[in-house]
């Protein structure tokens, strides 16, 4: 008998015990609980600054890639939310004026993916060891010989004769554009119109974002992003009139970048730039 009484009291749990472990349990799975839903929420954070981090960046790398490419002469229009500048997606040096109207050029530099909205293009002209070049815009002339003509006008100015065929050409129109027909050595460009401007995001609710042409290129942006225009004098002004353009030195933009989507963690990153043109 008292055997089995001792078996008896040896075997499970108080009321108490049982009690006292629930309570120890819940504790320690609150506190998981709580770990867990706190390291949520720093990845979540630590993710929307990493990206608010990236659109600043991005923003830079972009922008700053095509606009070193211009000068001031190259703008078309200079506004707090919109730019827009020739770009060039041909460059030649002409090898040697052959008739009246026409010149043979050698083309160095194609730009085949511009990747320019619109049908505008235009052709402008520098003189040899000159920096400052004559537009015509809205100028496409067709050529009127390509491939081994142009090339062996080219070769016998001196210009290698290794390219392709068609980088080979003649263009004839010239002193209906320029009044005469450029020289040996003359510089040419071909160009687009690249456009710039700030506007709401498509894929971001309540966001802004930095448009190329048609296309949605980096985001989102608190409202209020701008364009800005350093003169050459440093000054810094909002907006610049067609006759000013020649005294843009740089362009700025300001905005703040900010965390994807909904930004719930209220994550925003100062974006303050300023890209200079070639001189």
């Amino acid at each position: 008998m008292a055997a089995l009484r001792s078996r008896q009291a040896e075997g499970g749990f108080t009321l108490i015990e049982v009690l006292i472990a629930l309570t120890i349990s819940g504790i320690i799975a609150a506190a998981l609980v709580s770990l867990l839903v706190g390291q949520s929420r720093f990845y979540n954070r630590t993710d929307h600054q990493l990206n608010a981090e990236q659109v600043a960046q991005a923003t830079f790398d972009l922008l700053s890639t095509e606009l070193r490419m211009a000068t001031g002469s190259d703008l078309l229009a200079a506004e707090s939310d919109s730019l827009a500048l020739r770009f060039d997606v041909l460059q030649a040096i002409v090898c040697d004026p052959v008739s009246s109207s026409a010149a043979a050029i050698y083309v160095f530099d194609r730009s085949a993916n511009a990747g320019l909205a619109g049908s505008f293009v235009g052709i402008a002209v520098s003189g040899p060891y000159e920096a400052n070049f004559a537009y015509a815009d809205n100028w496409n002339p067709t050529p009127t010989a390509t491939g081994s003509g142009p090339q062996s006008d080219c070769v016998a100015a001196g210009v290698p004769g290794t390219g392709s065929t068609s980088d080979y050409l003649e263009i004839s129109g010239w002193t209906s554009q320029f009044g005469t027909v450029p020289e040996r050595g003359a510089l040419v460009r071909a160009y687009g119109k690249l456009s710039y401007h700030i506007a709401a995001s498509t894929f971001l609710p309540s966001g802004w974002a930095v448009w190329r042409g048609n296309q949605e290129l980096v985001g989102p942006f608190e409202s209020g992003a701008a364009f800005a225009y350093v003169r050459s004098d440093g000054s810094v002004v909002s907006g610049v009139s067609s006759s000013d353009f020649d005294d843009v030195v740089a362009v700025k933009l300001t905005a703040t970048a900010v965390g994807d989507g909904s930004n719930p963690y209220n994550v925003s990153r100062p974006v303050d730039f300023e890209v200079p043109f070639r001189n």
